[in-house]
């Protein structure tokens, strides 16, 4: 899983032989101190970190300058020194990488979301599937084992402005857009150029709004606000409407829902209560199909104008995501991910699987036509729901959304010897808890599929897994994400027959 690009906007690679930066061992003399904070030094740079920083090694130490490339010389202002590494940042570029080149967005650089504007589509894809491969080797200690060739977007689609979902800050200065790299300061964006044009669109008419309604105010209302359109996939409306479940027809057509997270004490009462609010923003902006405000006191919680959900398509498949439901920002990657999970999956038709974190249900309701059934397990009660709805809109019959901890609810069905195949999961980006992953083993499906949003805690958690009598066999890398560090798996696990 993916979290949505916020208001703030992470393992090593390597390249031309350069060995990956490992922490000194104890055997080894003490590190030189660097110098103090906010002197110059230069280095040369001979890798990336997951993460998306270049490392360079002075006096011993490793330190991080984000904005740089390996192979490269350059000037760096240190910031600040631990025990074993430093960060520094970038001042000029003595000798550039071949693989630089002029960021398209200068200005959102320290926004957080866009790590890797300085370096060529083609070269991110290869350092992705490097970090990936030191990941395992380093975290998982899985030996030499190499991640397949990262799966980049095709060359028809735009990789800036694909992003369906994202979070906008709202400061005391009246600065409205993202938030900055480590600060609480917000970077002003009358438009936002890095997402979705019709996510854009709506951004503009919500920040106008917003402004000529609460203007030097505005901060007073709410900190952020997240915006979400389902636009479905490129070409799928292409294909005309389908036919839904109950005689309904989805047409595509895109429509957003704003999610607004009011402060303590909000002065909505002096706009008519936060209900007026919210209807207001829902006359003004047509193509909205919802408004939440968020963070109401007194027991309240929240308010609805129009609707808590929209309906995004995916191939020949309708979803019902809500606002407080999880779903993946990138329409032309979704797809691809989709692909891959079913091909490493290999479900039989009188199989049961098993679909653990499982949101609005994206994978279930492509693996519900390949197996006999299909239980598909969430924590989220609003996700739980809408893939409850979603199989419904499918006329799907085959799936049964369960709400729990994954650990808890495999538990419970290994004690009662059900039966599981195929298994899915597709946890957040801290990972799976390791009881989850030993009762998943102890439960014992042929294939264990892992789709994982953060090679870190993937490498570790993969490691549990063939602890306990699986075998790692792929690990497919999808690029949901261009131009920042984000890199998303597919991982397969084939159980070792005893």
């Amino acid at each position: 899983m993916q979290d949505e690009m916020n208001a703030n906007g992470p393992g090593h690679g390597s390249q031309n032989g350069a060995r990956p930066y490992t922490a000194p061992s104890p055997t080894l003399r003490a590190p030189q101190a660097l110098t103090a904070p906010g002197e110059t030094i230069e280095l040369e740079l001979t890798d990336l970190a997951y993460g998306g920083d270049a490392v360079g090694r002075y006096n011993q130490r490793a330190v991080f300058v984000p904005g740089g490339l390996p192979g490269e010389l350059v000037r760096a202002q240190l910031q600040r020194e631990r025990s074993n590494y430093a960060r520094a940042t970038l001042l000029d570029v003595l000798r550039p990488s071949p693989e630089r080149v002029a960021p398209r967005y200068p200005e959102l650089s320290d926004s957080g979301g866009f790590q890797w504007q300085h370096i060529a589509y083609p070269a991110q894809l290869e350092w992705k599937t490097r970090i990936v491969s030191q990941l395992l080797m380093r975290i998982g200690k899985f030996n030499d084992f190499q991640a397949l060739p990262t799966i980049g977007m095709p060359e028809e689609a735009d990789p800036w402005r694909y992003r369906t979902v994202a979070q906008f800050s709202v400061a005391a200065d009246g600065a409205i857009g993202f938030r900055r790299t480590e600060s609480h300061d917000t970077l002003d964006m009358p438009t936002c150029p890095i997402v979705h044009p019709t996510l854009d669109k709506l951004y503009q008419l919500t920040r106008a709004w917003i402004q000529s309604h609460w203007g030097a105010r505005a901060h007073e209302y709410t900190e952020r606000f997240t915006l979400r359109v389902a636009v479905g996939a490129p070409g799928a409306q292409a294909s005309g409407p389908l036919s839904l479940a109950g005689g309904h027809t989805y047409r595509h057509g895109p429509s957003g829902l704003l999610t607004l997270e009011a402060r303590p004490g909000a002065p909505f009462a002096e706009d008519g209560g936060p209900d007026a609010v919210a209807s207001a923003l829902l006359d003004a902006l047509p193509s909205l199909a919802g408004v939440v405000i968020l963070g109401l006191p007194g027991g309240r919680g929240r308010v609805i104008a129009g609707q808590d959900f929209v309906h995004e398509r995916v191939q020949d498949r309708i979803f019902r995501i809500s606002a407080g439901s999880f779903f993946q920002v990138n329409p032309t990657q979704t797809p691809v991910l989709v692909d891959q999970a079913m091909t490493a999956l290999k479900p039989r038709p009188e199989d049961i699987a098993l679909d653990g974190y499982s949101g609005a249900g994206l994978f279930s309701l492509f693996l519900a036509s390949k197996v006999a059934s299909v239980l598909a397990i969430e924590s989220q009660p609003s996700a739980v729901a809408d893939a409850r709805q979603s199989a419904a809109l499918n006329d799907i019959h085959n799936i049964t959304p369960e709400e729990g901890l994954l650990e808890r609810v495999v538990g419970e069905k290994r004690r009662l010897r059900m039966r599981f195949d195929v298994a899915l999961v597709d946890p957040p980006r801290s990972g799976c808890l390791p009881r989850a992953l030993i009762e998943l083993a102890l439960l014992g499906p042929r294939t264990i599929v892992y789709v994982s949003c953060d090679p870190s805690t993937l490498a570790r958690d993969l490691r549990i897994l063939c602890d306990h009598d699986y075998q790692l066999t792929s690990v497919q890398p999808v690029d949901m994400f261009p131009f920042t560090s984000h890199i998303e798996c597919v991982a397969t696990c084939e159980r070792i027959a005893r």
